[in-house]
């Protein structure tokens, strides 16, 4: 299972910042549009690379 958070401030000069975690221990933290963006695709990919990625996110139930 992993997580995305993205916390995106009202103000457009404010940063936003983002924090990427799954539960094999991978954590990951960002701030600044750049590096959000940059998180965002590292979380989309981590299931590449995750020891527990077997068991899907969008599997069916036994």
């Amino acid at each position: 299972m992993r997580w995305l958070q993205i916390v995106a401030p009202p103000s457009f000069s404010a940063a936003p910042s983002a924090r990427s975690w799954c539960r094999c221990g991978y954590d990951r933290t960002a701030r600044g549009r750049a590096g959000v963006l940059t998180l965002i695709e590292a979380h989309t990919h981590h299931p590449e690379h995750c020891p527990q990625s077997s068991d899907a996110e969008g599997s069916k139930a036994a």
